[in-house]
Formats: C-alpha cells, structure tokens, sequence
C-alpha cells in the first residue's frame, strides 16, 4: 500500500499557466487527510517551490534544489548536500569561459556573481524566451518576477561567495541556443563527483552527486520508516530520472514527460493540464478507504 506520494512541481503538480488547479489542491488535502503523506521534489528553490503551494493553501514537506536540501512543512532544512566551494569554483570557470551566465543557488536562495543589470539581461533574453519555447511559466505574474529579482543576493565575484560559509547548492544556466548547453555539458562532465541534469534541452542544472531527487526522497523515506515499495513517484523531465529509475511501488510518467521518463515508469497518467497527478491521488484516496472499511470489517472495529 502506497504511503508516500512524491511529486516534481514544474509539469506535474502545476499545469502549462503554473498553478496548482483547485482540483489538484483538493486532492493534496484529502491525500493528507487520511494518512498518506505527500511530498513536493522538485528543482525550484525552497521559496520558489513555497510560494506556488502557499498560493493553493498547501502545506507540506519538501525536497528543494533537485535534492540538495530537504525542508519541513515549517521550512526547518536537514539532509543538505551542498556543492563543495573548489569544484564550485572550477564550475565557475568554465561557464564564464563558455559565456555562461551562472543562476546560483544557495541557502540564502539564489545569488548572482554578476550585477543586477546583467542578471535582468540574462531573463530576459534566455530564460523568458526560453519558458515561452517549453511552454513552461515559473513567474505567473509580474509582481512575481519582481518579487524574485528583489530577493536576489550580490557579489562582486565568485571568490567573494565561495569564501564565505554560505552552502551552494545548486548552479545552473539556460541558453535559448542549444548547442551552446550541448558543449557547456560535455565540459562539466569531466569534473567528478557531480550529478549534471536538464528539464529541457534549453538548460543545464549541476548539483553534487548526492543532490539528487532520487537519493534524498530514499533518505526522506527511511526517516519516515517508509518502504521504498510504499512510495509512489511522479514526474515529467529528467531531472527526475534518479527518482523515477528506483524500485519503488510505482513510478509514474505525466502525459507530456519526456521520452526518456515515459520509458524507465511503469505507468503513465494525463498530462498536468489535464490534473493527471490529481486523478493518481484521488485513486489512492479511494484504496484506502476501502482499506479502511475492510479493516474495520474484518476486526469489528
């Protein structure tokens, strides 16, 4: 029996215009409600990933940073892994020789080695350009781009952030020219112990080996004393690979996942425009029910 649902965000949970609909909402609710816990996995920073779920009225757990870093409900974090600042420098290095803007994520959220100017620029003319070719949206509003942008931490250069103590957790950076992602990964490669990922052809994510989505939802389990065959997993691109290429009770491909994802689950359901994680959640909802009235049947309860 399903004991946990794990959920990516971007594809999945959120449909094309990036909310949460009140039927997905509603159905979190209910998941919740009769003892099946739910968590968010996915690559947003934790107040990214926050800010949709606060939007709907959902409060859970949540594995942030394609797996770096795992919150409470609360926003208490445990089980970091965070990049190790000389391999962090090296990352630096070769994405400023490739022209690569690098979008950081820390524990303070994301931070940028480049001036406000420059970060405004790099939005504008890749990542916006490139969500409209994904026919993905991260910032549903103006305000919440803003909001993002306000929040941002500065630094002069890489030496002045890899000098503190601030954990990074994650670098990435998106090209509407893919060709230029194809020859910036094939140089990252070469440095160990990274775990490299994209969820389009557009970007490139680069977390350490064990921040992935797949190694901190089985840490999350074991601290639950959750099976890994209690878990059902969802997802759509391949930064979810390393969760949906375990041996859990279910893996499960959105409708518009890619070829890759739809290959390694064992099952697919609708897209996120159609609540496809939604209709998953209401099915094990009523199995449990009828667990449930099976129990009490069964023991006089």
């Amino acid at each position: 029996m399903i004991r946990l649902f794990a959920s990516d965000m971007d594809g999945t949970l959120l449909n094309s215009s990036g909310f949460l609909s009140k039927y997905t909402a509603d159905m979190i609710h209910r998941l919740q409600r009769c003892g099946i816990e739910f968590i968010v996995n996915t690559g947003r920073e934790y107040q990214s990933a926050k800010d949709a779920l606060d939007a709907a009225g959902i409060s859970c757990d949540m594995i942030c940073y394609s797996g770096a870093c795992t919150y409470d409900r609360y926003g208490n974090p445990s089980n970091i892994a965070s990049l190790p600042k000389s391999i962090a420098k090296k990352i630096l290095e070769i994405f400023e020789r490739h022209g690569a803007f690098a979008d950081i994520s820390t524990e303070n959220g994301k931070t940028s080695i480049a001036d406000p100017e420059q970060f405004l620029k790099y939005y504008r003319e890749e990542v916006n350009p490139a969500l409209i070719k994904e026919q993905k949206v991260y910032f549903r509003t103006k305000r919440e781009f803003q909001k993002m942008a306000s929040n941002v931490q500065y630094f002069e250069s890489a030496d002045s952030l890899l000098e503190t103590p601030i954990p990074v957790y994650k670098i990435s950076t998106t090209f509407c020219n893919e060709e230029k992602i194809t020859r910036l990964r094939k140089e990252i490669e070469a440095i160990g112990g990274l775990h490299i990922a994209s969820t389009a052809p557009t970007n490139l994510e680069i977390t350490q080996e064990k921040a992935q989505k797949g190694y901190a939802l089985l840490r999350y389990a074991r601290r639950k004393s959750i099976d890994p065959a209690e878990i059902l997993a969802i997802g759509d691109s391949e930064n979810d690979y390393s969760m949906l290429s375990l041996n859990l009770g279910s893996t499960v491909a959105m409708a518009n996942a890619s070829p890759m994802i739809q290959q390694i689950c064992r099952a697919q359901t609708l897209s996120n425009d159609a609540d496809g994680a939604a209709l998953l959640m209401e099915g094990l909802v009523t199995e449990r029910c009828f667990y449930e009235m099976d129990h009490r049947y069964v023991f006089g309860i």
